[in-house]
């Protein structure tokens, strides 16, 4: 019966996969600017004159609405910005100052802020397959560009006339070579072909990732002469000589990635405030080339810190719209993250967690992340329950709310423990288990010895994480364990609760780790340990 079961999910994602092939296949077009005029802009003329942002605020919108459907598998507990990043592209999309303005996403590492974007690329690659999403473009040009660029500017305002819609932009010099020599100004004839959106196939997007400052080139983002094409055009200020290769050039029509922006040359910086703000890039040769695309970039605070610092670089800031991505502070929400990342690993597959791991590895990180003043244990547990949504007694509904909204600390959330170093913490659990089974016990001693061989970690917060692995113990498991082992008993079943054998209750548990521990364990590990 399995393995028919079993045969029968193949044969359907198979299925997925004929469906798939067809769908792609479908949609693609090709003709002379003419029949795009004739055939295709009549249909849907507002659809094939929107802008980079206008796209990228249409497949939001078409995945899912203003709290995306894209994001919904990947992020969590980080709306607020996944709203900032859909405000700031409907206001873009509307045509506002915004739009000219650079996204920059701003946290500490293993935030969210690469995932977003990634969820954002692959969402423009899946829209431009749909009817929704056709893009069009220039057959052979090397920025994509849209063909209603052909459309000459003493005709531009019968055209907006007659079809309700700007033409914005110039025809780029590649193209504009191509009209003259090829087609002898018949710019009715030029091929035109629908585009699809691919970062592997460089088409509408472009990811630019820092190197060695001192062997960095801006050809990386625009170009530069091809020695190997000069001979055959003679000149090497014919666009056909030039290599297109840059990653601006890549993005047009689509997204720019630019990772860790604040680590690139400033002449870098300013290239691509101009882009963005003028949406045209000038290299040596050439007139302004005209291009279209959304500039996301991201960095960390470390390197915006020392960024701010810099006199120089006020009126840079003040062309960029800056959204804070912090880690989480509610602790369901960051054991979603761990249980993703569990699943994804091959090592986790085959081991069996106990009911109160993942929460147990999320108060404590929630707990690294709160603002660190002079709060008892007993009020840093209750902040954890707020910023979770639980009802807390003796706590104002108003009280509540100004802690969900950091209004006291607003920087609550962009340090602390990351989920990469809880993860590593779990991994190393695993490997020192011979159970293949992890307790929250193992985790929290798994916890504790990556916080004391850490040598980035300061001696003085070694002691106060090492704390928190005690509060989260005392506040959020230990007041679980009698209902666990009432149900343990009721049920007479451990494998319910993922443990290999029925005698390895939470006592249990706890009594084996403690014999693992040597008589030097420092006092808040003996805490956590007695039962």
């Amino acid at each position: 019966m399995e393995n028919a079961e079993h045969q029968q999910s193949q044969e359907q994602f198979r299925d997925q996969l004929r469906a798939f092939t067809q769908q792609h296949r479908a949609g693609h077009w090709s003709g002379s600017f003419a029949d795009f005029m004739e055939h295709v802009l009549p249909a849907a003329p507002a659809q094939l004159a929107r802008t980079s942002h206008q796209y990228i605020w249409d497949m939001l919108r078409w995945s899912g609405k203003q709290r995306c459907a894209l994001f919904a598998d990947e992020l969590f507990g980080i709306d607020d910005a996944l709203n900032r990043v859909s405000d700031y592209f409907k206001a873009a999309a509307a045509g506002s100052e915004v739009g000219r303005r650079l996204l920059l996403l701003l946290g500490p590492p293993s935030g969210g802020k690469s995932t977003l974007v990634i969820r954002l690329k692959r969402g423009l690659e899946e829209y431009s397959y749909t009817e929704a999403g056709a893009l069009y473009g220039i057959a052979g040009c090397p920025v994509h560009e849209s063909p209603l660029h052909l459309v000459p500017h003493t005709l531009r305002a019968r055209f907006r006339d007659s079809y309700g819609v700007d033409v914005g932009g110039e025809l780029c010099p590649h193209c504009r070579v191509r009209l003259e020599h090829e087609l002898g100004g018949d710019f009715l004839r030029m091929p035109v072909e629908r585009i699809f959106i691919s970062e592997a196939g460089r088409s509408a997007i472009g990811t630019y990732a820092p190197h060695d400052p001192n062997t960095a080139d801006i050809a990386d983002l625009v170009g530069s002469v091809d020695l190997s094409r000069v001979a055959e055009y003679g000149d090497e200020g014919d666009p056909r000589a030039w290599s297109w290769s840059g990653t601006v050039y890549a993005a047009s029509r689509g997204l720019l990635e630019m990772i860790e922006i604040l680590k690139v040359k400033r002449e870098f910086l300013y290239l691509l405030l101009t882009l963005t703000q003028e949406k045209n890039v000038k290299v040596a040769r050439f007139p302004l080339i005209y291009l279209d695309e959304t500039i996301l970039a991201h960095t960390n605070l470390a390197e915006f810190r020392k960024f701010l610092q810099e006199s120089e670089n006020e009126g840079l800031l003040d062309r960029m719209v800056i959204v804070q991505v912090p880690y989480t502070l509610n602790y369901r929400e960051e054991a979603r993250i761990y249980r993703k990342l569990i699943l994804s690993a091959p090592a986790f597959r085959n081991v069996h967690m106990d009911p109160h791991v993942l929460h147990a590895a999320a108060v404590f990180a929630v707990l690294s992340r709160l603002h660190e003043g002079e709060e008892r244990d007993v009020d840093l547990a209750k902040r954890v329950r707020i910023h979770a949504g639980e009802d807390v007694d003796g706590v104002h509904p108003n009280e509540a709310l100004r802690v969900r909204n950091k209004e006291k600390s607003p920087e609550e959330g962009l340090s602390g423990v990351s989920p990469r170093f809880v993860i590593n913490g779990l991994s190393h659990a695993i490997i020192q288990s011979e159970r293949h089974s992890i307790s929250t016990m193992d985790l929290l001693l798994a916890l504790k010895d990556a916080i004391e061989n850490d040598a980035r970690i300061e001696s003085s917060r070694k002691r106060r994480w090492v704390d928190y692995l005690v509060l989260t113990r005392k506040e959020f498991y230990m007041p679980s364990v009698p209902m666990l082992n009432t149900i343990t008993s009721a049920n007479a079943s451990a494998d319910m609760y993922n443990w290999p054998g029925s005698d390895r209750h939470s006592g249990a548990l706890a009594t084996a780790a403690a014999s693992s521990i040597d008589s030097s364990s420092n006092s808040s590990m003996k805490a956590i340990l007695d039962t």
